[in-house]
């Protein structure tokens, strides 16, 4: 009797873990450029940034509340972007000859201010050097890998000092588009990859390396044509994913790849039968997921086993999983839109304050102009106020003290000198939850 009882409580709990809700969220007012952005990078749960098609980089440090664009590129084309640290990271460009409309061929740029200005990188490469960049892996503070592109040609970039000088290597033969790249460590490593430039021709294909790209190996290769590998994850050292994607018009299986060996062998699983092409794959474990697609998405609870659809919005590409330092976690998907992952395992939902509930004025305001600042319906104390640049440095605090400002009775301060452009009020309850808003200087 207590062995059936201790079975039925075992089964009510993964009952409950199987059933626990993970729903996204779409950030509002997340960037948006009418099609599919391709990269999303967060350093932490605050911090991150996304880049688009339309040549643009974005930088939200309120977790996707608010952004501020930090780069307008017309003729870039940015499909990927990684940091090693909150100053210095690296952005991928398409180049020319795939997409109407782009011009740049600079392959790959790079930042030392956290976005705040961006450099190309070509004068620091030798060897290949790449037409496009679609993948970016930062291994650690000197080892970084950029491989791209899609349509070919298949080149792969590696930095052993921190993105200053860089390597380009042709693919073999064997290895037609990059499409993705995972390392484990600085020597052993993957590539995500077609068969052939043609996508008529083209198997889904990934090669393997444990020279850091010395040499490669082929340990998985679709028996379709119209396929290429899209992108890839892994949850853990020895479980992997990675979709294949689709242009075959006449069958409509799709599937999904997976590896419980750390990517030595990778088994094909189903994921639906309606045509859909894939995208962006991500998991927070083992054996939970999702998996973009043009018309939303699809999350597996088992590991790959089954597939429900999940509203992820449109052409979800990239995902990004941070690791909390309370042992939480924090996604954010990019495609169409931005969405963020909102779980009562995942994140805490405590009360925080909302843009509506902040009154700034006037806004654009001139520098050194007087301000007013009030609340409304604000649980709690206000407990900080600060002007923050774009990079997440504070350049003013306004208060450090519990204000409990209202609209008849304002909080009036003296901008400090600030140059032309866009800043940040960052404002903190006494519960810790935080908000920003755009302060504009005209």
């Amino acid at each position: 009797m207590l062995k059936k009882i201790f079975t039925l409580v075992f089964l009510i709990a993964r009952f409950l873990l199987i059933a626990q809700p993970y729903n996204w969220e779409n950030l509002p007012d997340a960037p948006f450029n009418g099609g599919k952005q391709d990269g999303i990078y967060f350093f932490n749960k605050d911090i991150g940034w996304s880049v688009n098609g339309s040549g643009k980089i974005n930088k939200t440090i309120d977790g996707g509340d608010s952004w501020i664009q930090q780069k307008n590129a017309s003729g870039t084309y940015f499909r990927c972007i990684a940091f090693i640290d909150d100053q210095i990271g690296f952005a991928g460009n398409i180049g020319t000859n795939y997409f109407p409309g782009v011009t740049d061929s600079n392959p790959l740029y790079r930042t030392i201010d956290g976005g705040n200005s961006w450099v190309s990188v070509t004068s620091n490469i030798t060897g290949t050097i790449p037409t496009g960049i679609c993948a970016i892996q930062v291994v650690n503070q000197n080892v970084i890998y950029a491989g791209g592109r899609v349509g070919g040609p298949a080149v792969l970039m590696k930095s052993t000092d921190g993105g200053l000088n860089w390597v380009g290597t042709t693919m073999p033969a064997t290895c037609k588009m990059i499409l993705d790249v995972h390392f484990h460590t600085p020597d052993v490593g993957y590539v995500f990859a077609a068969t052939n430039t043609n996508i008529a021709a083209s198997k889904a294909r990934i090669l393997k390396t444990t020279d850091g790209g010395a040499s490669w190996t082929v340990v998985y290769t679709s028996t379709r044509n119209y396929e290429l590998m899209w992108k890839a994850w892994f949850p853990s050292a020895n479980v992997g994913y990675a979709t294949v994607q689709s242009y075959n018009s006449t069958t409509t299986q799709r599937y999904i790849v997976k590896t419980i060996d750390g990517g030595d062998t990778w088994t094909e699983l189903p994921l639906s039968n309606n045509g859909v092409r894939e995208f962006g794959i991500g998991f927070i474990d083992d054996n939970i997921g999702w998996v973009g697609g043009e018309n939303g998405g699809y999350e597996t609870l088992d590991g790959g086993a089954t597939w429900t659809p999940k509203s992820i919005g449109d052409y979800a590409n990239k995902f990004s999983v941070i690791s909390n330092p309370d042992g939480t976690k924090t996604a954010y998907a990019i495609g169409l839109n931005i969405y963020k992952l909102t779980t009562n395992s995942l994140s805490n939902h405590a009360f925080s304050p909302k843009r509506e509930n902040i009154i700034l004025y006037p806004n654009p305001a001139a520098s050194a102009q007087y301000v007013s600042l009030s609340f409304e319906n604000i649980k709690g104390k206000i407990e900080r106020a600060e002007i923050i640049a774009t990079d997440g440095k504070v350049i003013s605090i306004l208060f450090d003290d519990y204000f409990e400002g209202t609209r008849e009775s304002p909080f009036m301060f003296k901008l400090p000198n600030l140059a032309v452009g866009q800043y940040l009020l960052k404002v903190t309850t006494e519960q810790g939850n935080f908000i920003t808003q755009k302060i504009a200087i005209k």
